[in-house]
């Protein structure tokens, strides 16, 4: 696997596709932070919607950094699609993470807040960064070639289940009233309320954890959905 993941990483460093959504986000970040002082937490929840969409970009050029002849021999090497899948899901997640810290530590560097974050402002704004991210990969992953074979479409479905998600967190007390319908749609409304609490947080309430865990649990049946959707396809 390491072997595997060491390839698909050098491959896709070389299509360079990762240069514009990396350029994106780091001019989105400079831009964010270019005048000062700014809130923290309210900083953070406009980065980590901006990985969110981002995430989509890095999923669908890493999922089609080979062309079709090539995939297939990768795959006959890597001894099946699953762990040919696997190796990309992790490549990918390791982009988030990546991302994710570079968007906490970023703003305090460069001393762009108010005021000095605590832990628990980092906390939050890692975890918000990140779950978000690996939400907007699982979601991106049901709109790549394995599952969608016009590239068009592709993107389309990338770009719309994204805006949607962000749609429905802004409906979220509507949905609310339609019988707990909200914890079967993109969770993405559970990582900006939990970011509006507000620089003053002194503790980080118990429901948190479980709201960031929803959303990893749910970015995980979404990923388990793309492998069994993927294998029936080829049957």
């Amino acid at each position: 696997m390491i072997s595997l993941m060491r390839y698909q990483l050098s491959n896709y460093a070389r299509t360079y596709q990762y240069v514009p959504p990396f350029s994106i986000f780091i001019l989105c970040l400079v831009i964010n932070y270019t005048f000062v002082p700014n809130p923290i937490l309210d900083s953070f929840s406009f980065t980590s919607i901006i990985l969110f969409f981002l995430m989509g970009w890095f999923t669908v050029t890493l999922f089609h950094s080979e062309d079709e002849g090539q995939k297939m021999i990768t795959i006959m090497h890597a001894n099946g699609s699953t762990p040919y899948n696997v190796s990309l899901f992790i490549i990918n997640i390791v982009i988030a993470f990546s991302l994710s810290f570079v968007s906490i530590i970023y703003p305090v560097v460069i001393h762009a807040f108010a005021e000095k974050p605590s832990f628990i402002h980092l906390f939050l704004g890692f975890f918000a960064h990140f779950t978000l991210a690996t939400l907007g990969m699982a979601l991106s992953a049901l709109f790549t070639r394995d599952l969608v074979k016009n590239k068009q479409n592709t993107w389309w479905g990338v770009i719309s289940v994204l805006l949607f998600a962000i749609v429905l967190a802004t409906l979220k007390d509507s949905l609310d009233q339609l019988n707990g319908l909200i914890w079967v749609l993109p969770p993405v409304h559970l990582s900006l309320e939990m970011l509006a609490i507000g620089d003053q947080i002194t503790s980080i309430p118990s429901k948190f954890y479980w709201q960031f865990a929803w959303i990893l649990v749910y970015a995980g049946f979404v990923i388990t959905l793309f492998f069994l959707l993927s294998k029936l396809k080829r049957k």
